[in-house]
């Protein structure tokens, strides 16, 4: 009698190429033209971008391009999308913010991407990636979910009633 349901064996297919070595990755794949990208992320919680200089990532060798985020509004290529419309309970659409795919402006968490570099190859393209100089303004982040919490309850108990 076999198990059903939650902690049941399951049956996989693809096994015996992996441990073989006959798996096929996305990383195995080489196309004639094919270019890399590497993406220049924030070392910052909170803080605006004030400049972003790519002349000398642009001065190596294999460097395509160099991307950043207010390109991207320039250029009106708009945001990433959410997977699926979600709709209301009355049957109006989701309200969406703005997400772009890299800060223009302001990022909002650490990690956040500012500008992709496009090279000939992998390594080029980090290489180049570290060449980039981003000038930011830091500003104050909240690293943890109680301080914003409470100011909301210190304003929310200072208020008057209303007469």
């Amino acid at each position: 009698m076999g198990i059903e349901g939650i902690g049941a064996r399951v049956v996989r297919k693809e096994d015996k190429r992996f441990i073989t070595g006959k798996g096929r990755y996305v990383d195995d794949i080489r196309l004639h033209g094919m270019t890399y990208a590497a993406f220049v992320r924030s070392p910052h919680a909170h803080a605006k971008v004030k400049g972003i200089d790519s002349s000398e990532a642009m001065k190596m060798p294999g460097v395509v391009d160099v991307l950043t985020g207010q390109q991207i509004v320039d250029d009106k290529i708009g945001n990433l999308i959410c997977g699926w419309m979600i709709h209301s309970k009355d049957g109006s659409p989701m309200k969406m913010g703005a997400w772009p795919a890299m800060a223009p402006e302001t990022v909002r968490f650490v990690g956040q991407a500012v500008a992709v570099v496009i090279a000939e190859t992998r390594n080029q393209a980090r290489d180049a990636a570290e060449a980039v100089a981003v000038d930011y303004e830091e500003l104050p982040a909240v690293v943890d979910m109680l301080t914003p919490w409470r100011a909301a309850r210190r304003n929310f108990t200072r208020r008057r009633p209303i007469t």
